[in-house]
């Protein structure tokens, strides 16, 4: 799970783009993506120690399973070898 300071980088990052943008539309799209980075950060201070634990876990438990990785071939005709 990336860090708040990851989190509020993105955001400096949008606001740069933001700064660059040609269109009003690219603009408030990238001072949009910018608020929800910063949203993001705000959350991932406010969580303790044991929450972050916890959502790493989960987010261990939502890697691809070895075989769900191969291809539906070797899925499915796997059994002949």
């Amino acid at each position: 799970m990336p860090t708040s300071n990851e989190y509020r980088q993105k955001a400096e990052e949008c606001f740069r783009m933001a700064n660059e943008a040609h269109t009003e539309a690219d603009r408030l799209a990238c001072l949009d993506l910018a608020r929800t980075w910063l949203e993001s950060s705000l959350r991932q201070d406010e969580m303790t120690p044991a929450q972050i634990v916890d959502t790493r876990k989960l987010e261990l438990d939502d890697k691809p399973k070895p075989d769900a990785r191969r291809g539906w071939r070797a899925r499915i005709f796997g059994f002949l070898r």
